[in-house]
């Protein structure tokens, strides 16, 4: 999906929510100065034109600072650049764009835009989702200019025309949804999305979509079904886990954020040797939390030895059964060092992911709450074998990523 696209369709879903965020209010609507700009940039964005499109989303947030949206789609722009991108300038436009991501997470936790960048950065392997054709691509190409213009029934026509072109495409009929969508034709866009993920059952944001229709339509539980099933589509599409949270917040059943944030890695350098990078917080001991700190060492440490036996061909280290295998031993040293007279971890999602290892859900909770598209296999499989196995995750333990 092109950004241009994606950012309009969101920003129409969000504002169809059934209950207000918490904490920091996310703000996708726009003033009158910034829209203009905004919708300018969109329009730049969907004929390739980045950097005529940075300008002008750049001037919307200047317009706007109340509006989470430029910023996100900027952060976004500078991740799809750093793709690009080698060396020093690779990695000063990654750092840019984390640093966009972090910094509008901080203020507003739940901007579901934010979130896609930062799962993007984190992980851009895409689900096994079907390819369009060339000539279906390029009608959709079309579409998207015209979508941004807001011309909805040229854009619709021209994302049937790419249905037809090439059937097994699950996207051009979620497009044609999100154009009855913007038109708030709740019901039309609903027969269209069913379509998207009646042809690829993968199609996380098909459900997602499919969602907001149903909600719109007052179908509340049908819309919950729908992003349950977005969420085993892909777990880490955060954006699913916050409506979801909504809907339950607004009956009364809250659902918790994990708030993992990773703070060491693994990796080799040039010789294949393991090479472990660490978070300053944890640098050195005099800080305290030395049980956080042996957690965060011990984890990365175990990742890089555990890439230099992939490449000596002992192995995968991308599979959630080796995560979760570091995981344990990472909490046996935290076990040693509780039992030397630490307090114990001190990080609220340690904490929290400790205990379930003890419930003996570790697993589960890395696959729901931390997922990786390395680790398709194990999800498809542990879907076989616990079926409903999220919804009865979330209703156990109320959490989410």
């Amino acid at each position: 999906m092109k950004i241009s696209h994606a950012v309009a369709a969101i920003t129409l879903a969000l504002l169809s929510t059934v209950s207000t965020v918490c904490a920091a209010q996310v703000n996708m609507k726009m003033n009158a100065a910034a829209q203009p700009l905004f919708d300018e940039a969109q329009v730049l964005s969907s004929q390739g034109k980045m950097q005529e499109a940075l300008a002008k989303y750049s001037a919307a947030a200047k317009a706007d600072p109340s509006s989470s949206v430029p910023l996100s789609q900027i952060a976004e722009l500078f991740r799809q650049a750093s793709e690009q991108a080698q060396g020093e300038r690779q990695v000063k436009l990654r750092q840019q764009a984390e640093s966009l991501v972090s910094q509008i997470l901080q203020k507003f936790p739940d901007e579901p835009l934010a979130h896609e960048v930062q799962r993007k950065l984190r992980d851009n392997t895409p689900p096994p989702l079907h390819k369009a054709s060339a000539a279906a691509q390029a009608e959709m190409d079309l579409g998207e200019t015209a979508f941004a213009q807001n011309k909805m029934d040229v854009a619709l026509a021209h994302y049937e025309r790419a249905a037809a072109i090439d059937p097994g495409y699950s996207m051009a009929w979620v497009y044609a949804g999100d154009s009855y969508y913007a038109q708030k034709k709740y019901a039309e866009a609903e027969t269209r999305y069913r379509k998207g993920v009646e042809i690829e059952p993968l199609n996380s944001q098909g459900w997602r979509y499919l969602s907001d229709a149903l909600a719109f339509q007052g179908k509340r539980g049908a819309a919950e079904d729908a992003l349950f099933e977005g969420i085993a589509a892909q777990p880490s599409q955060v954006p699913n886990w916050i409506k979801l949270a909504q809907l339950r917040d607004a009956a009364g059943y809250p659902v918790t954020p994990l708030k993992l944030v990773r703070k060491s890695w693994g990796s080799l350098n040039a010789d294949n040797k393991p090479v472990v990078h660490l978070d300053e917080e944890y640098a050195s001991t005099e800080k305290g939390r030395p049980a956080d700190g042996a957690f965060w060492l011990m984890l990365a440490s175990q990742q890089a030895l555990d890439l230099g036996a992939r490449e000596e061909g002992n192995g995968n280290s991308a599979t959630l059964a080796a995560e979760a295998a570091r995981w344990r031993l990472g909490f046996k040293v935290v076990d040693e060092v509780t039992a030397n007279g630490d307090p114990g971890l001190a990080t609220p999602a340690l904490k929290t992911l400790q205990m379930l290892d003890k419930d003996g859900e570790l697993e589960t909770a890395l696959l729901l709450l931390d997922y990786r598209e390395s680790w398709r296999p194990e999800l498809e499989a542990w879907k076989r074998d616990n079926p409903n196995g999220i919804r009865k995750f979330v209703d156990k333990y109320a959490l989410r990523p």
